[in-house]
């Protein structure tokens, strides 16, 4: 594409898409539906991978963008793992590649999508990455024709079927590790899976096996992603593999809580009715399931077995996660309930509660926002209660 095409995108990357594809410029030969196109996903990248958001880069039509890495989550994976030589074998739109070729003397790019590898191989030249080859079509035909061994072997299968559906299951998605496992282990002696994290960690890791280490990767209001480190030598019981729930913080900065099954099994844990102050942990700890191993480690009561709330009624200091003043303890009743809520204005959240959030805001007949946090829970004596909140800093 001609560089004046990019300049124009670069030009507008501020602008309304929408607007940009209804405008007719006397001054190009260039579809405006394409150039809206481009900057709706330059500025999608901005939020994403902010490192990406310059002229020169173009980007493929659909999902290649809404199922990238964040920039966030790929440095923090690139970093675990240098070397030599490392292939991801479904680059998707390249981003986790990019940062792991900061980390490799050589990396390999596989795609089974000849189009969107196109794409890829114009922003490496644009990122001035030099140490990349490229190969389109699957990746059991690449680790086949290919001799080389590598030093890691990375990949996110696909999760979406025939029909365009979503899929979670290992079994359900392209490649199907579980059938390529040998052919892969023939390759490399680290191979990193990435999955969704709604897949079940233990359920994974059982028919995975040879898993050596598994992150839980999450920013603190997301669990973004789960990585399942295999290793032909790693002969862990599923319950005694090293787990790291991480938070990846808007500085920069990242917390890691390690467990594992069998310390979270054998955990004994204090439950309680709600004291002074509530914790709520970070999402990538709510998804790893360390609930009671959480509640020891940090000196926490919990709420009930199936809320996965803690309270204390101590300053929780040092504590990941969001830190509240419990306020007030009310039954799931407007008229007491709205008392404390003069402006009709809260923020909304149900743990093991028999409403949904936007049930309960109905319900309740309020609106979102304001400084007042409620969460719908169940106590350990088995009642239904509204705890009335305010958000406290980590320092308070």
């Amino acid at each position: 594409m001609p560089h004046s095409f990019f300049d124009f995108i670069w030009q507008h990357r501020d602008a309304d898409p929408r607007k940009l594809a209804l405008s007719a410029s006397k001054n190009t030969n260039f579809s405006m539906s394409e150039v809206a196109g481009q900057v709706a996903a330059l500025q999608k990248i901005k939020e994403k991978v902010p490192l990406w958001h310059r002229p020169g880069l173009v980007f493929p039509p659909g999902l290649p963008i809404e199922q990238c890495s964040s920039e966030r989550t790929a440095i923090f994976k690139s970093n675990l793992f240098s070397g030599q030589k490392m292939v991801d074998l479904t680059s998707g739109l390249g981003v986790d590649v990019f940062f792991f070729s900061k980390n490799f003397g050589q990396v390999a790019v596989v795609e089974q999508n000849e189009n969107l590898l196109k794409y890829v191989r114009h922003n490496f030249e644009i990122l001035g990455v030099k140490n990349a080859s490229f190969s389109g079509g699957l990746a059991e035909d690449f680790l086949q024709k290919n001799e080389e061994k590598f030093d890691l072997i990375y990949l996110d299968p696909a999760r979406r079927d025939g029909a365009g559906g979503r899929v979670f299951r290992l079994e359900d998605c392209t490649p199907n590790v579980l059938k390529i496992k040998d052919l892969l282990f023939e390759k490399s002696s680290k191979i990193l899976v990435k999955t969704a994290p709604m897949l079940d960690l233990h359920l994974a890791a059982g028919q995975l096996k040879n898993v050596s280490k598994i992150w839980v990767i999450g920013t603190p209001g997301e669990c973004r992603e789960v990585l399942y480190l295999l290793e032909p030598t790693a002969n862990f019981e599923v319950e005694n593999i090293p787990i790291s729930a991480v938070v990846l913080e808007n500085d920069g900065s990242f917390s890691s809580f390690d467990f594992t099954f069998l310390e979270e099994k054998n955990a004994a844990v204090e439950f309680s009715m709600p004291q002074k102050f509530l914790v709520e942990p970070p999402p990538s700890v709510m998804k790893s399931g360390g609930f009671k191993v959480f509640a020891n480690r940090f000196g926490l009561s919990k709420l009930h077995p199936n809320t996965h709330l803690f309270t204390s009624e101590n300053v929780p200091k040092n504590v990941p996660g969001r830190k509240f003043l419990i306020e007030k303890i009310c039954k799931f009743d407007r008229r007491e309930i709205s008392q404390f809520l003069p402006e009709g204005k809260a923020n909304v959240a149900v743990r093991n509660f028999p409403e949904t959030a936007e049930m309960m805001k109905k319900k309740l007949n309020l609106r979102d926002g304001g400084d007042v946090f409620l969460f719908g829970v169940t106590d350990f004596e088995g009642k239904k209660a509204v705890l009335i909140c305010r958000k406290i800093k980590n320092d308070f």
